[in-house]
């Protein structure tokens, strides 16, 4: 499986650069090892959360846009901690 981070410029400078350099770690650490993922329902879009690799108790949660073929189209949410 495959992902693609929408807004990645937008969050780099809402938050910095190490901060979407975590984020894009922990999401090519999740659809690494797992071969399929757990996508909650919600509103406005359901909602995937995984573990933050920078983070020891911490989690981060996204939007997912879209699923086409093997493709998870996510959009930032919100870090859980």
């Amino acid at each position: 499986m495959r992902f693609a981070l929408r807004n990645q410029k937008k969050i780099a400078s809402a938050y910095s650069p190490e901060i979407l350099e975590r984020i894009l770690k922990s999401l090519k650490k999740q659809f690494s090892d797992n071969k399929s993922l757990d996508v909650h329902d919600g509103k406005p879009y359901p909602t995937l959360i995984i573990d933050d690799c920078g983070h020891t108790c911490a989690l981060i949660a996204f939007y997912v846009i879209q699923i086409k073929y093997d493709v998870y189209n996510l959009a930032f949410k919100e870090f859980i901690g």
